[in-house]
């Protein structure tokens, strides 16, 4: 038996903006250095990943990410400095949900079994 935690932001509204998936997307930008790139490694459409970032910087009220407009240096998408900011603080956040609740669960279910 084992713990699975999974940490979701939500806005005023209660409506979700934040979890696992949009944080491997934007690390996946940082990546790939584009958005596109980015979904299309995840087996997310560009539309759905541009929904997501959307969303993500309408509930913060900041841009999570600079793009560029294509063309002959084919532009791409990077985490402006405030993204970059709030993906490590929710990272941090998750991280530390998941240790605190692994050691309540070992603490109430002692190697994992149920006596």
């Amino acid at each position: 038996m084992k713990i699975k935690i999974k940490i979701g932001l939500r806005d005023a509204a209660d409506r979700p903006f934040m979890g696992i998936g949009p944080a491997w997307l934007l690390r996946g930008v940082e990546k790939a250095g584009s958005l596109n790139l980015a979904a299309r490694d995840m087996g997310m459409s560009y539309s759905k990943a541009h929904k997501l970032v959307k969303t993500l910087e309408a509930a913060l009220g900041y841009p999570v990410l600079a793009s560029s407009i294509g063309g002959s240096d084919r532009g791409g998408s990077s985490l402006t400095p405030r993204g970059r900011k709030f993906l490590e603080r929710y990272e941090k956040l998750d991280a530390a949900v998941k240790a605190q609740a692994g050691k309540l669960f070992e603490k109430i279910f002692p190697g994992g079994v149920v006596k």
